[in-house]
């Protein structure tokens, strides 16, 4: 009865001493009665019967954890699934608002068709009455080739007789071309020989120069060392001739002489002379330069312009 001892303290920390006691005693005799009324075997029974129950619980038990461990890893599974399947709908939406984007471009763009196939129809339908107006003129035209054929046979007889003639004209023409030739040939030699006329007075009077001008630059104050030459220098590919060159003294320094003679001056040749001397006295050493133009004829305009860039000039008869 260590049991009803246990339950007496238990009910003493609750009640009071009497109340206690009486509880107990009828613990005691309900137990008492239970204990008489009970059957072992039915006990037995009972508990065979619940450890039978206990063993398909556990069996149950095990194949719900397996199940449940199944179905944990199918809901994982699952979870993953979602996943990529929200992904996939992310990327879906994605192509379906560019699908929507080009389908109202499409759109836009087949209003524009429209239009333009609307303007299209209104120039075929131009065209057509256009083609039937040339058909009409077409028609016209025939009617006039009809008429302008029998002009043609017409003329072809007239065309014979006039191939006739053109027959003549072509021998007189060839009669012509040769006596040309020939003058040709003539005029070729009184060019040439003009050239030569020429260059002989060119020649000639760049000679004087280079004779002359020694005095006449004593005027100047430049006295002539040696002679004046004509002389070539390489300059851009190719030899470049000056015609005067030659050195001399002005007030006790030494002075580069640079000069060009030419039949009739221009203000052409007169760039084309300092260029080609600009470089000469950078070649000599940038001495103090004098420069003389010689020809045997100066427009007013270039005797003005060869005062302005400081060139003296002499006209060939000066040279006499």
């Amino acid at each position: 009865m260590s049991g009803i001892s246990e339950i007496k303290d238990k009910l003493s920390q609750v009640f009071g001493e009497q109340q206690t006691n009486v509880l107990v005693e009828i613990v005691a005799m309900v137990y008492e009665q239970v204990i008489k009324s009970f059957n072992l075997d039915d006990v037995k029974q009972v508990i065979k019967e619940l450890a039978e129950a206990q063993r398909k619980t556990e069996e149950r038990l095990n194949v719900l954890a397996l199940r449940f461990e199944q179905l944990t890893e199918k809901v994982d599974q699952l979870a993953e699934a979602q996943q990529k399947t929200e992904e996939r709908l992310n990327a879906l939406a994605l192509r379906v608002d560019q699908l929507a984007e080009r389908v109202d471009q499409l759109a836009e763009a087949q209003r524009k068709t429209e239009e333009r196939l609307n303007v299209l129809a209104l120039r075929v339908d131009q065209l057509a009455e256009r083609v039937e107006q040339l058909a009409e003129a077409q028609r016209k035209t025939e009617e006039r080739l009809n008429a302008l054929a029998l002009r043609v046979d017409q003329l072809a007889e007239a065309q014979r007789e006039t191939q006739e003639q053109l027959q003549k004209l072509a021998e007189a023409q060839t009669r012509v071309e040769d006596a040309i030739a020939m003058l040709l040939g003539r005029m070729k030699t009184v060019e040439e020989r003009l050239d030569w006329v020429f260059h002989s007075i060119g020649f000639a009077v760049e000679d004087k120069s280079l004779r002359v001008l020694p005095e006449l630059l004593k005027k100047e104050g430049i006295e002539v060392e040696g002679k004046l030459i004509r002389r070539y220098y390489w300059i851009k590919d190719d030899y470049n001739q000056i015609n005067i060159f030659g050195w001399g003294k002005k007030n006790g320094s030494k002075i580069l002489i640079l000069g060009e003679v030419k039949m009739r001056a221009s203000k052409k040749e007169v760039d084309k002379f300092l260029k080609i001397a600009n470089e000469i006295k950078r070649r000599e050493g940038e001495p103090p330069v004098f420069l003389v133009f010689v020809a045997s004829d100066f427009h007013p305009n270039v005797e003005e312009y060869l005062q302005s860039k400081g060139i003296k000039y002499y006209w060939s008869f000066e040279l006499d």
